[in-house]
Formats: C-alpha cells, sequence, structure tokens
C-alpha cells in the first residue's frame, strides 16, 4: 500500500500559501499516518522553498494522508503562539 502527504506550508516572508507532495521511502521507520509525519525526522529534513519569493522559511498549516491515491485524513494545524 502506498502512502503519501500532501503538506500545506505558508510563507511569512510573501504571505502565500503552498502545497507540496511529500512520498516517504520505503523503510521500517517510515511514517504511516499523520502523527507520525509530524513527529518524523523525515519531515524535519525536508527543505521547503516558497514558490513566489523563494524564501526557505515556511509554516506548515495542515497535511493531508493518502493511501494509494485516495484521501484517507486531513489535519489542519494551529501556529504556536
Amino acid at each position: 500500500m502506498s502512502i503519501a502527504f500532501k503538506v500545506y506550508v505558508h510563507c511569512p516572508n510573501c504571505q502565500k500559501d503552498y502545497g507540496s507532495f511529500l512520498e516517504p521511502p520505503e523503510a521500517d521507520d517510515a511514517p504511516q499516518d499523520i502523527d507520525e509525519l509530524l513527529e518524523s525526522n523525515f519531515l524535519r529534513d525536508q527543505k521547503f522553498l516558497c514558490q513566489e519569493c523563494e524564501s526557505p522559511i515556511g509554516i506548515v498549516t495542515g497535511v493531508k494522508e493518502l493511501r494509494n491515491e485516495q484521501l484517507v485524513s486531513v489535519r489542519r494545524l494551529e501556529p504556536c503562539s
């Protein structure tokens, strides 16, 4: 069963929102759901680059989980204050 995530990112520089498609590698420690993705080194190691201003800083605002290209789960994230 293939798993993928669409991660939504907000750029604090130009205030644009964009999505990035992530497909974890087949590995024993690969994230299998949104909770595991949010806690994973896989997500921490990702480099998000704004498509508008090319800023390397982004805030993850939401995640969609896809299995075999079908939507399984959606999570909106609130910014830390």
